[in-house]
């Protein structure tokens, strides 16, 4: 099986005539030939089919195929999730692997009690295929190896609805327990068989670049796996494995470097040399490059420096690297890689630094009413805490969680109406734009809402997610950053009034927005509030957003930092919290906010992203300096 692929099933529809043997024989005993009636599917087959109905394409009749599904489905369902933990965008569920956990199977609705039930891993069929239409012949060490990867069930003895990790820890790399790893369960619930959708589990060890290395372990060798294309994923994105190069390129996207698959040749356009023919011992690495990424380079083959060993600052033939070549991930010595090799030197390459020509400024939930309104009236800045950080950047933009007008009245509990003077305080503060896409945007109505605007626009700051009279759409708005280059932004909600997910529109907004920019920013308003957990329907939008072309996502709403991710290779800080809101002087949450810094290089493209911390004092910024490396970066 392969626990990714989208599948295409047409259970109505009659393709052809039968001309098997078994079907001649059957017509001259003037037989009925069998047909396969997925309508009388038995429990099992039934229960896979549920468990993956969302990969499975049906086109000819395919109102009956749902009604079908609708009728199987019933009430109750079924998955898996990791304790106290969150996934990725990508729906992988990753974790340091020397932290203790456990995967629970969920039946829903929660008065569901799940029994009889059996826990699966998958676990690659084949550690080497070559996917390409090379021959062995041509390709000597992909010899015999099967044409496309595949996984096994294999059963793992444990019947509770929690599933500990040392229950399987085996199944991981035997020396660092990291590596990718399937699971999925089957259990009886109300009687019916239910089974739960493919769980990926990735544990890792170290940060950064390194770590997405070490998730990679467990995964088959894929030759030309730069080839390989499910839905729209590519490459080893697709979470089936890699070759030597690819392997290292997924890391390198995982850490937001816009790098395309490629092969060992190619790579090196993308690195930038350290030493050229050197031997163990004569070359020099420091730390900052180990953690940014330091590359062995064979001509025809490339590992990843993992530890620098004593003496500390000299690659070595006893400092660790990691490669894959011909079968699963291994860590070894670099003397080992040269002796299997048969090397006696190698190049020396490092991950490129980053070179920032402009730097972007996003800022969370801006609300300037209660008792930041009374602060200002009083002639207090509100940004003067963070103000050098915003005024630096080449551009900076916020959600505005306020109505900045006099006009309206309101009869909702939580209306936040700002002081005139709040948009000359965001002019000097340093922001371009701000959004108005969000539940608090038409607080005090329309006219208040476009009044706000029209105050943005006399103090030169741009007003995004607003629709023009008489029109729904999501416009861009655009600024130039670079000289020749533009970034479009946009703002869009997906709770409150102002809500106006309407993809259609939205996909027409990206396509304009790419036609008159070289970059594209999307802020949205999502997610629930006060809470650090990101739901599955943000992360469905941030996909949709990435695939269709957005080049950064900025949350806002939950009033907490929710965690910075990459998908594609493209930062998705899912929530930045307060960047200035009273009210809650109490929860750590509320006041412990965070900037994204984006850096771009001269060609408009993503040199670096991270989270700069942020602490709310009464309600006021102030620059999180005992806690700097909160979030760390990417």
């Amino acid at each position: 099986m392969l626990p990714t692929a989208q599948i295409e099933f047409e259970p109505f529809l009659t393709v052809a005539n039968d001309h098997s043997n078994l079907a001649k024989e059957l017509m001259v005993k003037g037989e009925k030939l069998p047909a396969f009636d997925v309508t009388r599917a038995p429990a099992e087959l039934r229960a896979r089919i549920l468990s993956e109905s969302k990969r499975i394409t049906v086109r000819h009749d395919a109102a009956r195929w749902q009604r079908l599904l609708r009728e199987w489905n019933e009430a109750t369902q079924s998955h898996l999730q990791v304790k106290n933990r969150q996934a990725s965008t990508d729906n992988v569920w990753r974790m340091p692997a020397h932290e203790p956990t456990e995967i629970e199977l969920v039946a829903e609705p929660w008065t569901a009690k799940a029994q009889k039930i059996e826990w699966f891993a998958l676990t690659p069929k084949y550690l080497r295929c070559n996917i390409t239409d090379l021959s062995g012949d041509q390709v000597g060490f992909v010899a015999n190896a099967a044409p496309r990867p595949a996984w096994n069930e294999l059963q793992i003895d444990h019947h509770d609805s929690v599933l500990p990790i040392t229950k399987i820890d085996s199944l991981f790399d035997r020396h660092l327990h990291c590596g990718s790893l399937r699971l999925r369960a089957r259990a009886v619930v109300d009687g019916k068989i239910r089974e739960t959708p493919v769980l990926e589990l990735r544990r890792f060890t170290g940060s950064g670049f390194r770590a997405a290395i070490t998730e990679q372990f467990g995964l088959p060798y894929l030759f030309g796996s730069g080839e390989l294309s499910e839905d729209l994923d590519t490459g080893p994105e697709t979470n089936l494995g890699a070759d030597c190069a690819n392997f290292v390129v997924y890391a390198l996207r995982r850490q937001g470097q816009r790098v395309p698959w490629s092969d060992p040749k190619r790579l090196r356009e993308y690195l930038d040399p350290l030493a050229r023919s050197v031997t163990p011992g004569t070359a020099k690495i420091s730390a900052e490059d180990l953690q940014r990424g330091v590359i062995v380079h064979l001509g025809t083959h490339v590992a990843a420096v993992m530890e620098d060993r004593e003496p500390v600052g000299i690659l070595d033939q006893n400092d660790l690297v990691a490669h894959q070549l011909g079968g699963a991930p291994e860590m070894l010595t670099l003397g080992q890689l040269l002796r299997e090799r048969r090397k006696n030197c190698f190049d020396l390459f490092r991950i490129r630094p980053s070179k920032t020509a402009a730097t972007l400024v996003f800022g969370g939930d801006v609300m300037l009413g209660r008792s930041c309104a009374a602060k200002i009236e009083n002639g207090v800045n509100p940004f003067a805490g963070v103000a050098a950080e915003l005024r630096g950047a080449s551009f900076a933009a916020a959600n505005l969680e306020c109505t900045i007008s006099d006009l309206g009245e309101s009869a909702k509990r939580y209306a936040f109406r700002a002081p005139a003077s709040s948009a000359q305080l965001l002019r000097s503060a340093g922001f371009h734009a701000m959004g108005l896409a969000n539940n608090h945007a038409l607080d005090f109505g329309s006219m208040a809402l476009q009044d706000c605007a029209a105050r943005l626009i006399q103090e030169k700051i741009e007003p995004v997610g607003v629709a023009k009279a008489g029109s729904n759409t999501c416009e861009p708005s655009f600024f130039s950053v670079l000289d020749g280059k533009k970034i479009a932004l946009l703002a869009i909600s997906d709770v409150g009034p102002a809500a106006r997910i309407d993809r259609a529109n939205l996909n027409s907004a990206i396509a304009t927005a790419h036609s008159h920019a070289d970059f594209v920013v999307c802020l949205v308003h999502w997610g629930i509030e006060n809470s650090e957990n990101i739901t599955d329907e943000q992360r469905e939008l941030a996909r949709w957003l990435i695939d269709h072309g957005v080049d950064v996502v900025v949350g806002s709403h939950p009033h907490c930092v929710q965690s910075l991710d990459f998908y594609h290779g493209r930062p998705i800080a899912y929530s930045l919290g307060n960047l200035v809101f009273d009210g809650a002087p109490t929860v750590a949450s509320w006041n412990r906010g965070a900037l994204l810094k984006v850096g771009l290089n001269e060609d408009a493209k993503i040199s670096s992203a991270s989270l700069i911390a942020v602490i709310l004092q009464d309600g006021l910024p102030q620059m999180d300096v005992t806690e700097s490396d909160r979030f760390g970066s990417r």
